[in-house]
């Protein structure tokens, strides 16, 4: 063992080791005091016994010596000394060896390096592979796999044979990785292990964002964390990443309204980041496998940035649309195919209906029903119908079945409701409904604030303060509107002045916005005109004034038809954004009462086709699809049991995260296993010799302790030793 220590556990007890030196401290301020006194008398005594005043001085160092060594030791001790040393495990060891293997599971390790057959995932399983092999009987392994809860594993910690065959059963999952909440995971691992040896290994790609905002407060709590287990484990952060890789993706896919018609062109938009080597690659649309459009990628440069491609399509017919965005040519392989196209499903009505609710649908062109109803189905005669899906219908009250059929609900005016009606209608926005508010002159203030707003809680973006008018002669604008927002994005350019010569004459004024609420368009800076606020997976937008021309000469300008047509569209959105679900993610579809005792057959884009029986989910108003590692066009077409047919179709995309390849810096990947106190190993690392060695902690306290123990028996020793020496001697010589 090194006599110096490598670590001290308790630093803070430095100080004490001043207590080790009051004995030589007292000893030399007593002889400082003592007083020396030359009496002739004694000199002819003294000069005979100088031999043995020596021995009494010798003695006495001798004793202050000893009583300090010993109050240092014991000090010493109580500081905690360790050293830390490689011990040898061989087959004839009797130390048993634990292992925790934490898998980065996420989609980025299916990155493909050129020239291997396998992944990145299987490089790390190659690894582990070597280490399980490595064990001897009465050792333990336990596995991490972030889609494997750690109760099950913790269950089977002690059979190889289980661990063999559950590293083998790792796969792909839709867990984002984080790499230190993985370091934690194992930690708790191995605080399990019964073994007298312990070791953790990381298998990770080291993506940039795995480390997420970590600071030095989160490194050393992991650090102290582990040096608090008794035996301390040693980590090795194993990179299973390429140290360059290449991958072009295609990121966005994305379309201005996924509720729309057959007589309006849908814009898309699709963002590509190519990269190096791209030369002779394309970017092809299609859209239910007709190719829209396709042009070249350009050469890329360092720095360039991701390419951005604007189109728009027609559809002849209504139903689920496929719209795919993919990069192809003669060499567009890459490490990571499954981000090389992006796919979505649109789903092209062919009518929306859009109820309007009112106190009074009969009031006329005095409500805004009425100018609603007008812009949404402008009337043009029997013989000339306009082209259009809204279906608008001005009512006094919501149902449910009304409810079921609509994907939007407009409320010329906040008058009370019932609170089943209000049920309803918050249910319906937080499954993916859109709801338009109106603010007019007949407002009930009390019930929009007591029952819609509701201290931020409702459905309402904001608090009504007071209903205010304009002075004679003065009229408000619309000065600072969003014109990036999908709803007001036509008024750019030419429109744009002639949104901003809008009149608004009487207003109500709002309080502050509610949390994730958002002022589209304001008339001065203090006033709100139109806000937004997502509620669930729906969203309501609120007019601060009416729809009628009594608040505003909005409804009587050209401006309000496409507007409200568009706002509309936009909040129908909501419904149709579960029609694609990230990669490893399940679908869920809801179940019709007929169908929980039908089949439906399941159709993935690998074309191979399976029979599932619907009863195994009865009782559940959902069906769970969870196979998805694939991506592309889902098919599930439903029976129901009076022989009628439905057919779903749900797109599947990677996490545009997963396809990020950047990787950690070595400087920042070497920090973190310094302030560990482990190491950088690779996936390839082969064992040097049969014997493992491992760092184990060997603590000073104990021989420390014993040392300074058997000093002070000595001391009581010498101090016998002393009095009995100073026992005086018969005077005179024999009788």
């Amino acid at each position: 063992m090194n006599p110096l220590p490598d670590t001290f556990n308790n630093p803070q007890l430095w100080p004490l080791l001043l207590f080790a030196i009051l004995p030589a401290l007292l000893y030399f301020i007593d002889r400082r005091r003592a007083r020396r006194i030359d009496w002739p008398a004694l000199r002819f005594f003294l000069n005979r016994q100088k031999g043995k005043l020596r021995w009494m001085r010798l003695r006495e160092a001798l004793l202050i010596s000893v009583r300090t060594l010993a109050l240092a030791l014991i000090v010493y001790a109580l500081l905690g000394p360790v050293s830390l040393v490689e011990k040898e495990l061989g087959t004839d060891s009797t130390s048993s060896r634990g292992l925790v293997l934490a898998f980065d599971t996420s989609f980025s390790m299916s990155y493909r390096p050129d020239g291997e057959p396998g992944n990145l995932l299987e490089r790390a399983k190659a690894r582990g592979r070597r280490l399980l092999a490595e064990l001897k009987p009465g050792d333990a392994a336990l596995l991490l796999d972030p889609a494997r809860p750690a109760e099950e594993a913790a269950s089977e910690l002690f059979s190889r044979e289980k661990n063999r065959a559950e590293l083998e059963e790792i796969s792909l999952g839709a867990r984002r990785f984080e790499l230190l909440h993985a370091i934690d995971d194992a930690i708790e691992g191995a605080s399990r292990l019964p073994s007298t040896v312990r070791e953790i290994y990381i298998f990770t790609d080291f993506q940039a964002h795995s480390l997420g905002q970590a600071g030095e407060g989160s490194l050393d709590f992991l650090a102290s964390r582990l040096r608090a287990l008794d035996p301390t484990p040693t980590i090795e952060l194993v990179d299973c990443g390429a140290a360059e890789p290449r991958n072009h993706r295609v990121i966005e896919l994305e379309s201005d309204s996924l509720a729309t018609g057959t007589s309006s062109p849908v814009g898309l938009r699709v963002k590509v980041a190519p990269a190096p080597g791209t030369e002779g690659l394309q970017l092809r649309i299609t859209v239910n496998g007709e190719v829209l459009s396709s042009q070249p990628l350009p050469p890329v440069k360092p720095g360039s940035p991701a390419l951005e491609v604007l189109s728009s399509h027609r559809f002849s017919s209504a139903g689920n649309a496929r719209v795919s965005a993919e990069i192809v040519g003669e060499d567009a392989g890459d490490g990571l195919r499954a981000d090389d196209a992006r796919h979505l499903v649109i789903e092209v009505l062919d009518r929306l209906e859009v109820p309007i609710i009112q106190e009074n649908p009969d009031s006329g062109r005095a409500a805004g029903g009425h100018w609603i109803d007008l812009a949404l189905f402008p009337r043009y005669g029997e013989t000339n119908p306009p082209e259009v899906i809204f279906r608008p219908a001005i009512m006094k009250s919501i149902s449910g079945e009304l409810l079921e059929k609509s994907r939007v609900i407009i409320l010329s005016e906040i008058q009370p409701m019932k609170p089943a009606e209000l049920r309803l209608i918050e249910d319906f926005v937080s499954r993916g409904g859109g709801l338009l508010i109106f603010a007019g002159e007949k407002t009930d203030r009390d019930f929009a604030n007591g029952r819609l707003w509701r201290e931020g809680r409702g459905l309402m973006p904001a608090r009504l303060v007071e209903k205010r008018r304009t002075a004679a002669g003065e009229t408000l604008h619309p000065l600072q509107t969003d014109l990036e927002h999908p709803v007001f994005s036509i008024f750019k350019g030419v429109s744009e002045g002639e949104l901003a010569r809008v009149s608004i004459r009487s207003y109500w004024q709002a309080g502050a916005p509610g949390e994730n609420a958002a002022v589209l368009s304001r008339t001065t800076v203090e006033l709100p005109w139109i806000i937004e606020r997502p509620r669930g997976t729906g969203k309501t937008i609120l007019f601060l004034t009416s729809a009628s021309p009594a608040d505003t000469d909005l409804p009587r300008t050209p401006l309000f038809v496409p507007l409200l047509h568009r706002m509309v569209r936009y909040l129908a959105l909501g419904p149709s954004s579960s029609l694609a679900c990230e990669q490893g993610r399940p679908i869920d579809l809801a179940l019709d009462t007929a169908e929980t005792a039908g089949k439906v057959r399941v159709t993935p884009p690998g074309g191979e086709s399976s029979l599932v029986d619907t009863s195994e989910f009865k009782g559940k108003p959902a069906f769970s699809w969870k196979s998805t590692r694939e991506t592309g066009f889902y098919s599930f077409d439903f029976s129901k049991g009076n022989g009628s047919r439905r057919s779903e179709i749900r797109a599947v995309n990677t996490n545009p995260g997963e396809s990020d390849l950047r990787r950690l810096e070595e400087d920042t990947r070497q920090k973190v296993a310094e302030a560990l106190g482990g190491r950088l190993g690779s996936h390839s690392q082969e064992s040097t010799s049969s014997l493992q060695t491992a760092v184990v902690e060997l603590e000073h306290w104990p021989y420390a302790l014993l040392m300074g123990l058997a000093l002070l028996v000595a001391e009581l020793l010498l101090l016998r030793g002393m009095r009995s020496s100073k026992t005086a001697e018969p005077a005179g010589g024999a009788a």
